[in-house]
């Protein structure tokens, strides 16, 4: 096949430089080959005149040869092409019935030319053409075939050498004339073979750059994401800490509650680009857990306590009571969505209220926020859910923000099995509304162990941390929080992998404390050595991880290595210190 595809391409080659010399009208697609075809049909006509032993043989193919002639130049100077195409084939038609006629009627040689002619039509234009001037061959043998047998023929021709050379040069020139238009479509074929082979290796080509460039952004994001979640957990940590010890009213702590508005402002635009574009990889995997989801709405709704508390709105929680206390979905992605909608709620309303409101409804729970805020007006409602869009270029320049947080809403409640939607008034304040299919369930086992675990039962105990993380902001910031909650203990750190099993080997430790991103050796390895290769009680040293590394699959891997739970940085102090209260008493 590769062979036959190389002939017919060196022979479209040979033809294309040919091209290059004919009229400008012929040089592209298949013309090159319809004026080559023209050209043996005038030399096949004056062929013809010097062979026929008939007196009016000369005038006949000649003139057609004229006709041909003519029509390949009307054609170069802009005649339509099948203008004369069909004019060619009718006196072709007409000049073969003529020579039937004279020469035999039905029993004429001359009807081998009743072969070519369907076939030129059906080339140069297309299927529908070639069908149409098949029927009008078929209607002309038949009209021969009547005349024939009515008798209303000229006298019977000479049978003899001459009439037997022509009839032979005319079955084979009929014969050579249908061969190389099948041949001429064959390459045209071939030609169009090789370049769709062509065109799919380009696209193949382009597939494996675009899913390259795909994987490389893919890569960069999760890069600058975690270099920016690992300042800005420093940043909302060291922020937290001075916020407890500064006077609610004072200048300080408002100017602390700012920093931190802005650092969370921050977080959330990273958090949308990521989740964008996890999104759009389909990367993003809904993780069912049973959960309390009075807590969670609870937990999501307390979020914006303080800066409800710095602004003239009324922030406020209805919940009904007939709600189960046990449900399973997504509990992060539960919160994602809360707090986006919480988060916009208040972002455009300056004064009056934001209500968020939980209730039964058939099939599901249904959240409602309301806010009294600027409200959406009509012509940007179809577009709000899109991605990048907001209501309006000033609402961009006034309010900021990235355009992403409703897109990413709606697609994590679509995948949780939900639905979405909204009610908008300009001026007036918008409602937004989701439900989930969310039932009752079973309380969890562990529900009845983590509700003994609160903050501060063993903070008098001397307890001993390890601190493996390779920026020393982060580990400084550790080493406040666990000597804040637990002033007896003694936290060690180590700036990678590496340190951090040798004063494993050197002492023991109630918990370490695991960064994911490490030099010499990240925290993954750091983990699985410690699960496989330490000595006694080492080995099942409570390891609590803490990245900034969002990506699933390496949390996965984190998690798999033997962590007994991990948290995101930026961490919430108080989260911290309960996770690690409940690591230590499970232990024990």
């Amino acid at each position: 096949m590769n062979q036959q595809l190389n002939r017919s391409g060196q022979l479209d080659d040979m033809v294309m430089k040919w091209a290059m010399h004919m009229p400008l009208r012929f040089r592209q697609g298949r013309m090159p080959y319809v004026f080559i075809m023209g050209l043996l049909l005038i030399a096949t006509m004056v062929f013809v005149s010097f062979v026929t032993p008939y007196s009016n043989g000369v005038p006949v193919p000649m003139g057609f040869a004229t006709v041909m002639m003519i029509l390949l130049v009307a054609y170069s100077w802009g005649m339509p092409l099948h203008w004369a195409v069909h004019i060619g084939v009718t006196t072709a038609l007409v000049q073969v019935s003529y020579a039937a006629w004279v020469s035999g009627g039905i029993f004429s040689p001359r009807l081998a030319w009743f072969t070519v002619i369907p076939l030129v039509p059906f080339y140069v234009i297309g299927r529908h053409a070639g069908l149409r001037w098949l029927v009008g061959v078929l209607a002309a043998m038949v009209a021969m075939s009547v005349i024939t047998w009515v008798g209303w023929m000229p006298p019977e021709p000479t049978v003899g050498l001459a009439q037997i050379k022509s009839s032979f040069s005319t079955n084979t020139v009929a014969m050579l004339l249908t061969i190389a238009v099948v041949i001429l479509y064959d390459i045209l074929y071939r030609k169009a073979y090789r370049e769709r082979l062509e065109r799919r290796a380009e696209l193949e080509q382009k597939r494996e750059e675009l899913l390259r460039a795909s994987a490389l952004r893919e890569q960069f994001i999760a890069n600058v994401s975690h270099e920016m979640r690992t300042p800005m957990n420093a940043i909302l940590g060291f922020n937290t800490m001075l916020m407890n010890r500064v006077t609610g009213g004072s200048t300080g702590y408002k100017i602390l509650n700012h920093t931190r508005q802005s650092a969370e402002h921050l977080m959330t635009v990273i958090n949308d680009v990521l989740d964008y574009s996890q999104l759009q990889a389909g990367k993003i995997k809904i993780e069912n857990e049973t959960f309390a989801l009075h807590d969670t709405v609870h937990n999501a709704f307390g979020l914006f306590s303080p800066r409800e508390q710095s602004m003239s709105l009324t922030y406020h929680l209805d919940m009904d009571p007939d709600l189960p206390k046990w449900v399973r979905s997504d509990k992060h992605r539960l919160m994602q969505i809360l707090v986006n909608l919480l988060g916009n709620a208040i972002k455009f309303t300056h004064q009056g209220q934001v209500r968020l409101c939980v209730e039964n409804v058939a099939g599901g729970v249904k959240f409602s926020v309301r806010d009294s805020g600027i409200g959406i007006p009509e012509e940007q409602k179809p577009r709000i859910f899109q991605r990048f869009a907001q209501a309006g270029e000033e609402i961009q320049t006034r309010y900021g923000g990235t355009g992403l947080g409703l897109s990413i809403t709606r697609r994590l409640v679509e995948l949780m099995g939900g639905h979405i939607g909204f009610e908008s008034t300009l001026g007036q304040g918008s409602t937004f509304w989701f439900t989930l299919p969310l039932q009752a369930q079973d309380a969890p086992p562990q529900a009845a162990v983590n509700q003994v675990v609160k903050p501060g039962v063993i903070s008098d105990q001397a307890l001993r941390f390890l601190v493996a993380d390779d920026h020393p902001v982060n580990r400084l910031l550790l080493t406040k929080v666990l000597q804040n909650a637990w002033p007896k203990s003694l936290v060690v750190g180590a700036e990678d992998g590496q340190k951090a099993i040798e004063q494993l080997k050197k002492q023991d430790f109630d918990l370490v404390l695991m960064d994911m991103v490490m030099p010499q050796m990240d925290g993954i390895e750091t983990t699985a050595f410690i699960r496989s290769e330490l000595d006694g009680a080492m080995r099942d040293v409570p390891v609590l991880g803490l990245t900034a590394n969002v990506n699933p699959q390496d949390l996965e891997r984190f998690k798999a290595a033997g962590l007994n739970d991990v948290l995101l940085k930026p961490f919430d102090p108080v989260q911290l210190c309960t996770q690690i209260e409940a690591l230590i008493l499970n232990r024990r």
